[in-house]
């Protein structure tokens, strides 16, 4: 029998989403996030982060309401999240 063996890495990932606020619609990503931790030490390895850009433009403010100043401008140009899913 094989003894799978496991790299010594935890990751966390983060999104963030517009908010539905009628019935039929949906959550979009804005932003993605991942970083890498040694957990033995508690350490950061690496890190990632990137906003996205929505298939639908309209579903993002022009002005933001919301903490994260995420705008419709600042996501214009960002890449589709199948752009950087790998």
């Amino acid at each position: 029998m094989e003894v799978q063996t496991f790299p010594n890495e935890i990751v966390f990932f983060d999104l963030e989403t517009t908010v539905p606020n009628k019935v039929g619609q949906h959550f979009h990503i804005l932003e993605f996030g991942a970083i890498i931790v040694c957990p033995r030490k508690l350490e950061e390895l690496e890190s990632f982060t990137t906003l996205i850009k929505p298939k639908d433009l309209s579903v993002v403010s022009i002005r933001s309401s919301r903490s994260d100043g995420i705008t419709r401008a600042k996501v214009t140009n960002a890449p589709s999240f199948e752009d950087v899913a790998e």
